[in-house]
């Protein structure tokens, strides 16, 4: 399941929420866990895949 950071635009806390394709795609009003304000914004962030393959 793929993981989004957002910040909160009150606090200014930075949060992970995971969310499948399909929420996702719903565009869901996401809420910060800290002040529980809806005024938050997605954050660019990095991706990585682990796998169980040895290099």
């Amino acid at each position: 399941m793929p993981a989004y950071e957002y910040e909160c635009r009150d606090c200014k806390k930075v949060f992970t929420v995971f969310l499948s394709l399909k929420e996702y795609d719903a565009n869901p009003k996401i809420k910060c866990p800290h002040c529980n304000s809806d005024s938050t914004a997605r954050q660019i962030s990095g991706f990585f895949a682990k796998t169980s393959k040895k290099s």
